[in-house]
């Protein structure tokens, strides 16, 4: 895993991740991404509907824990 790249993802995004964003760093179709989050099997990220509207949700810090196992430390400045 490119550690230096999850470090530039985390610094763009420090709270949320845009969808585009997640799954170009998955190497993953961005309407992958958004039909796992509708079938509720995306372990971080969420989606709601209300009406014909749809929103997505990626926390940063549950796709970090995801994608890390929980080990992950951010890499401080240089």
């Amino acid at each position: 895993m490119n550690f230096e790249a999850l470090n530039a993802l985390i610094s763009a995004h420090p709270f949320c991740i845009p969808v585009y964003a997640a799954a170009e760093f998955l190497h993953i179709g961005e309407e992958s991404l958004r039909a796992s989050m509708d079938q509720c099997r995306c372990p971080f990220g969420f989606s709601w509907k209300l009406g014909e509207r749809s929103g997505y949700k990626i926390p940063t810090i549950a796709f970090v824990s995801w994608l890390t196992k929980g080990t992950f430390t951010q890499m401080s400045p240089t």
